[in-house]
């Protein structure tokens, strides 16, 4: 498989991407999530960002082992 997909700020071509830790906020003073930012390895311009599907999954086994009293 060849990569063909470019950054489009520095329009380089992706052989990867670096996934770094962000908190993401509803809003002033609202609730805050994990997230995780995808940036191009070259310039570092974010590409995409998300709540970080790992933390999540992490909260639900902890509520799960609370509510079953482990």
């Amino acid at each position: 498989m060849i990569n063909t997909g470019k950054c489009p700020k520095c329009e380089k071509i992706l052989q990867n991407a670096h996934i770094e830790p962000i908190e993401l906020k509803q809003g002033f003073n609202q609730a805050t999530w994990n997230g995780a930012a995808i940036s191009c390895p070259w310039c570092k311009t974010i590409l995409s960002a998300s709540i970080d599907p790992l933390a999540i999954k992490a909260d639900i086994v902890n509520e799960i082992k609370k509510l079953l009293g482990r």
